[in-house]
């Protein structure tokens, strides 16, 4: 085939020529760098619908705050979390009080905090490691960290992990600069040892002790090479270590006086150590080799270079940039594997700025001071490269079957989506085959950008199966013109409910049953796994069900179940015209005669 030639000389070219010149102009490598991450992170952070469980938790408790103008007592539902620290739940705080009232009912706001701080982790990945592997390396690892799923997820959600980020690249690139004693950190290397114990601090206001486990793991695996810690003085701790403290403390001063004056008081000893860990925590241990696994994933399109980079990194451990890097990634990934106990999307994302780093070392094997304009990238031998026709067959597979299983209708611009992704990552595999690394480098940004836009802000929220309660609320949207009063949901009690349907809307069939029988003006909404409850409530109150006024079909992720609800207006014999559900949220299949009360979805 005579296109992919052509189209990959002239891609190659380009592509170097615009490398060569943001590795040229700094403040325009800043701004790409800035779009790039905005771009992938900014239409999930608007779109996505609130994600069940853990992001509304958080967002739910800010939202409460806010309302109770109570800043320390971060509640959810009348449950005290003892492993969350309170930073998160400050920046969200103050996302809302920006924004205004009228903006606290979006999930959006909340996720403001943590695209902030993806977006500055972009730029600190680039900043701080161009004295050390050259501007042009500085940019590709920038790049890359950037269009990591697992980034991109975190940076989209409202989340600690989001913001822990840049806690994490702040702390970890400073102490490589502090290690690696550069001359002129010498000379003014202050700066470097006041963001680092900063950056401690602010990441244990955040997520307890993730980023000194990070840098303490690190330390431990130089340790392993060096057989010396002199270095340590350089951090200075006499000044940081307080710094860090002072940081931190409004999260132990906190939990003191929510624990009668002790922090953590009357946690066992286990509980206590996962408190430490971070907020997140497993019921139990991951299975072998899921931390790698996830790491794999969740770096690409890095991945793809990932052992040869590891390679040249041990090749070249007498140099003390590329010993940090080895230490960097395997000794926390011997923390993960050995000894975590938290999920793996939680985590991984701490070595992908030594993995950016390392694949940009690989990538371009030039010196660093020829990386600014002179010299070809080049892709490695070991390089994982599949056959672009692979990669355009498992796409077609991908997008065909997952549309079709997810229920996404085939608009205009799903379809234009799917073909653009497919085309850009077939492309990147012939590049990588072809060996013509820029090209590679172009096109697996482009497609991973546009991947992670198009999967937060069109697919997901396009899924018919997903999303129940933002399914609800638009479905029951034109039935509230006539009900003012409350909504009752049966059959779906994650947060999500309470965020996007408002608090109590939890409900129990009694209440339920309570409205319909006093003939109450509300929205009542009942899973078909209940509806044998109901009847048998209503029997005992000598009620009957009103008539249903619409239906909703959608899937409970969080327990892989799907659900089929009916929609009531319990007060309303007949409604108006204008406030009749949609044809599409019309009742199609009649109600169960009993509850099934064994399920697991109940």
């Amino acid at each position: 085939m005579s296109f992919f030639p052509l189209t990959l000389d002239r891609l190659e070219r380009g592509s170097t020529q615009w490398l060569d010149r943001l590795a040229a102009r700094p403040r325009l490598a800043a701004a790409a760098l800035l779009s790039l991450a905005l771009f992938a992170y900014l239409p999930g952070v608007l779109l996505l619908p609130p994600v069940d469980r853990t992001e509304v938790v958080y967002a739910q408790s800010a939202r409460g705050m806010l309302e109770r103008r109570d800043a320390f007592d971060a509640s959810y539902e009348g449950e005290r979390f003892a492993f969350r620290p309170i930073g998160i739940y400050w920046l969200q705080m103050g996302a809302g009080q920006l924004l205004g009232r009228d903006a606290r009912g979006a999930i959006a706001t909340y996720r403001l905090p943590s695209l902030i701080a993806g977006v500055l982790a972009v730029l600190a990945t680039w900043w701080p490691t161009r004295p050390l592997i050259g501007e042009r390396r500085a940019i590709i690892a920038a790049a890359l960290f950037a269009v990591s799923p697992i980034v991109a997820l975190q940076a989209s959600l409202a989340i600690p992990e989001g913001p822990l980020l840049l806690s994490i690249v702040v702390a970890q690139l400073c102490l490589l600069r502090l290690y690696c004693a550069l001359e002129s950190d010498r000379r003014n290397g202050l700066w470097l040892v006041l963001a680092f114990w900063a950056a401690q601090g602010a990441g244990m206001l955040l997520n307890a002790l993730a980023v000194p486990i990070l840098s303490l793991s690190t330390i431990a695996a130089l340790y392993a090479f060096d057989r010396r810690l002199d270095w340590l003085k350089r951090l200075r701790p006499l000044l940081g270590v307080p710094l860090m403290a002072a940081v931190a403390a409004p999260w132990l001063i906190i939990r003191a006086h929510f624990d009668g004056g002790v922090p953590f008081a009357g946690l066992t000893f286990g509980e206590l150590i996962r408190a430490l860990g971070g907020a997140q925590d497993m019921k139990w241990k991951a299975a072998p080799l899921t931390f790698t696994l996830a790491f794999l994933l969740g770096f690409l399109p890095g991945a793809l270079l990932l052992v040869p980079a590891l390679q040249n990194l041990w090749r070249q451990r007498a140099a003390a940039l590329q010993r940090f890097l080895f230490a960097w990634i395997v000794g926390y990934w011997l923390y993960l594997e050995l000894i975590a106990s938290k999920p793996a999307l939680y985590t991984v994302q701490a070595m992908f700025p030594a993995a950016a780093a390392a694949v940009a070392l690989v990538l371009d094997q030039g010196p660093p001071e020829a990386a600014l304009r002179e010299g070809r990238l080049a892709i490695p031998p070991r390089m994982l490269r599949l056959p672009w026709w692979l990669v355009l067959a498992g796409m077609l597979v991908l997008y065909v079957g997952g549309l079709w299983f997810a229920g996404v209708s085939p608009s205009v611009l799903v379809i234009l989506g799917a073909v653009l992704v497919t085309a850009l990552f077939t492309l990147a595999a012939r590049a990588a085959t072809g060996g013509y690394a820029a090209a590679w480098l172009t096109t697996s940004v482009a497609g991973f950008v546009l991947f992670i836009a198009f999967t937060f802000a069109v697919l997901m929220p396009h899924m018919r199966l997903g999303w129940p309660a933002p399914r609800i609320a638009e479905a029951i949207a034109p039935l509230r013109r006539c009900v003012t009063g409350p909504v009752g949901v049966v059959g779906f009690r994650e947060p999500s409910t309470t965020f996007v349907l408002g608090r109590g809307s939890n409900a129990n069939v009694e209440t339920i049953a309570g409205w319909m029988a006093g003939g109450e003006d509300a929205i009542a909404v009942v899973e078909d796994r209940w509806q044998g409850d109901l009847a048998q409530a209503l029997a005992a109150r000598n009620a009957r069900r009103p008539a249903r006024v619409g239906c909703v079909t959608a899937f409970n992720v969080m327990r892989g179940c799907p659900l089929s609800f009916s929609i009531y207006a319990t007060g309303h014999s007949a409604l108006d015209p204008g406030c009749k559900l949609a044809e599409r949220y019309a009742c199609r299949s009649p109600l169960p005669a009993a509850s099934e009360a064994d399920s697991r979805c109940r």
